[in-house]
């Protein structure tokens, strides 16, 4: 019963984020120096996460919104920035023994001939 809530949970809370998410979707993303990161973009990813010397920065053209992927606590994540520096999401990749004992059995019981490939957690100021 508490792995069936915690999924339903989770499936609602993912349905209600997409707006979100797929605001920063990788169709309309462009690779631009960190020189042309907005200085309110730039001081909010620096206070977040102080200890990241390097990302690689996007801009979503379509959504005037901006991405960064970098490593942090020897994870690869990305974030997502407006352009006035408010955080749209957080995306830190997982490792497959990371993830709940109930998805892997769930994987494994109903599609053997499947791997996972990638799992990612997301927060957003929402979770906060």
């Amino acid at each position: 019963m508490k792995n069936r809530l915690f999924f339903l949970l989770l499936g609602l809370f993912v349905a209600l984020q997409m707006p979100l998410l797929t605001a920063c979707d990788d169709d309309n993303d462009i690779d631009i120096s960190p020189t042309q990161v907005p200085e309110e973009v730039m001081t909010a990813f620096q206070r977040m996460f102080p200890e990241t010397r390097f990302a690689e920065w996007e801009k979503d053209k379509k959504n005037n919104l901006y991405k960064a992927d970098f490593y942090s606590e020897n994870r690869e994540k990305e974030v997502c920035f407006s352009a006035d520096g408010q955080w749209i999401y957080t995306q830190t990749d997982l490792f497959e023994q990371e993830l709940p004992e109930a998805v892997l059995e769930y994987v494994k019981t109903n599609h053997p001939d499947r791997y996972i490939d990638d799992a990612d957690y997301f927060e957003t100021p929402a979770m906060n």
